[in-house]
């Protein structure tokens, strides 16, 4: 029996041998119960992360345990669930750390860096310092950032998130590239990568510059690249420079709410003038970067839908504020047509591209979906007044929403007379977008808008077709003279003008000293606008695309980014 106290029992064992000795054994066994299961160690894998910064001779640590939770962002299709905490120090304002992890089995950890607020600190670029990011005693990683320039970002990540929805799955929200329209004809373009905080992984740093980019259309080379051929080397151009668009300067975060600034709760904020602004958004000199709404670039959309990163989510947010603030408060429903015909178009892009993705249900650091669909609403109805049944000149001759107001000599085309016609192609190019999308509200506006491009190349309006898109293009023959009435006069203004651009052999056929560049501009309109079903433009397209892969060559040749199939070939 065993004893009830020591909860031992004593054995005895007695035994004869052969020989004439007795042996007596007695043995103590131990009956103590099993021990209980050790209590496990914090499991590595979800500890909290912690980031130091050694900045200055000192350092500054970031605590997640410390932060404030500003709640789940989770992926519409149930993919993931991704939560926002947030850092900050008084000792180094303007500078926050968002710990950004997934929650769920499967952990994929991330950082978010940015310096800049709207109250909260003088804008200040930072010089060189190191992030060192750790979990418990763990460093997960060491990266040393060369500097920091204000309203910029980066971010640190376990890995990338991956691909899942296949493009074939996203068709409604996609141009409609095909490589076998040009093929191999057009080289690849060149492979992007990025190389940390504050790099730009090739985007234009002076992004005013003008002349033919990679990083300028309704989607970049890159991007184009990766829809027709599915290159992982394309694809790793698409990530490098949605990481290389964070040192772009315009994440006007409010530090207030912790979301991308609401220029409806502020009516006033804008980068214009400091006089009556509320908040002034500036930068401080010294930065990599020159803004600029005419030649923006288009570096989240593609990585969002595919991946549906809140990262590049948050970019695209970012991205309609500053195009909204840059301006005064009283020119803001001008649309930035002020700035030119392509600030218009790459801005609209901007803003449906918020519009369509912007799930319904967003956490506090993202604005809601309703500002942007607000103001495309706007924008519509802008577009409907202000041209589609206006009658002011062009716009009811021509279907031009650019003029020839402002427009400088340029010899021998006089002051005020002449505009660049090639800037509509990009409008009538995301209008068609945006109908493709299933915006029918916007239909009226693409059948109004395609009809400038339809006209420079159905062989029928007057305008000689050879030579489908003029780099300056003159409406009249001097500032105070009437505009064309319609595309014959036009096209006889402009060979009265200036003969040696409208020469041609052939009505019919684009001659082989013509550009390419500018009409595939117009491929890329006709092919969304005959996507869209739009009367005529399949005719158009199917002249302009014959003609463009007659013409091309080694030399001579299109960008991906605007080889577009049209509905017959897609």
């Amino acid at each position: 029996m065993p004893d009830p106290i020591t909860n031992q029992l004593t054995i005895c064992i007695t035994g004869t041998l052969d020989g004439p000795a007795v042996v007596d054994i007695s043995a103590v066994l131990s009956l103590a119960p099993e021990p209980p299961e050790p209590t496990p160690p914090p499991d590595e894998d979800t500890a909290p992360l912690c980031v130091r910064i050694d900045y200055g001779g000192a350092s500054y640590v970031y605590d997640e345990v410390l932060g404030v939770d500003l709640g789940d962002y989770h992926e519409p299709s149930g993919h993931f669930v991704q939560r926002c905490v947030l850092c900050t120090l008084p000792d180094l304002p303007g500078f926050r750390v968002m710990f950004r992890r997934d929650r769920g089995a499967v952990q994929r950890d991330e950082v978010v860096f940015e310096l800049g607020g709207l109250w909260d600190g003088e804008p200040a670029n930072m010089d060189a310092y190191t992030a060192t990011i750790m979990r418990g005693p763990s460093t997960l990683a060491v990266v040393q950032a060369p500097a920091h320039y204000w309203h910029c970002r980066w971010r640190w990540q376990s890995w990338p998130r991956p691909i899942i929805y296949q493009p074939d799955s996203c068709a409604h929200a996609l141009p409609p590239y095909s490589e076998a329209l040009f093929g191999d004809a057009i080289p690849l373009s060149i492979p992007r990568v990025y190389a940390g905080p504050m790099d730009l992984a090739g985007i234009q740093p002076y992004i005013p510059g003008t002349g033919e980019r990679d990083d300028i259309g309704l989607f970049t080379e890159g991007q184009a690249e990766y829809l027709c051929t599915g290159s992982d080397t394309a694809w790793a151009s698409v990530q490098a420079w949605l990481e290389g668009a964070g040192t772009i300067p315009l994440h006007f975060r409010d530090d207030r709410t912790h979301a991308p600034l609401d220029w409806v709760q502020y009516p006033n904020a804008t980068m214009y003038n400091p006089n009556g602004a509320d908040p002034f958004i500036s930068n401080p000199p010294g930065g990599l970067v020159t803004l600029d709404v005419a030649h923006e670039g288009s570096f989240a959309f593609l990585p969002f839908l595919l991946t549906g990163d809140p990262y590049a989510l948050e970019a695209m947010q970012f991205t309609v504020v500053y195009n909204v603030v840059m301006a005064t408060p009283g020119a803001r429903a001008k649309y930035n047509v002020g700035n030119g015909v392509r600030a218009c178009a790459w801005t609209l892009r901007a803003l449906a591209q918020a519009a369509e993705m912007t799930p319904d249900t967003v956490p506090s650091w993202l604005l809601p979906r309703g500002i942007f669909k607000s103001r495309m609403d706007d924008e519509r109805d802008w577009f409907m007044s202000s041209y589609v049944n206006s009658a002011v000149e062009p716009a009811v001759n021509l279907s031009l929403v650019g003029d020839s107001a402002g427009s400088i000599a340029s010899p021998p085309l006089p002051a005020g007379t002449w505009m660049a016609v090639w800037q509509e192609d990009f409008l009538t190019t995301v209008v068609g977008w945006i109908v493709g999308m299933g915006h029918e509200d916007w239909r009226p506006i693409l059948e109004w808008k395609c009809c400038d491009v339809m006209a420079r190349t159905n062989g029928t309006s007057g305008w000689t077709r050879a030579v489908p898109t003029l780099y300056a293009m003159a409406l009249r023959s001097a500032s105070d003279a009437p505009y064309a009435s319609n595309w014959a006069v036009c096209w006889d203004l402009n060979v009265s003008i200036q003969p040696d651009v409208c020469v041609y052999d052939d009505p019919d056929a684009i001659p082989d000293t013509l550009n390419l560049t500018y009409p595939s501009y117009a491929l890329g309109a006709l092919a969304l606008a005959a996507r869209a079903g739009v009367p005529q433009a399949q005719a158009c397209y199917d002249w302009l695309l014959s003609e463009l892969q007659r013409c091309t060559n080694a030399s001579r040749y299109p960008r991906r980014k605007w080889a577009m199939a049209s509905p017959a070939g897609y």
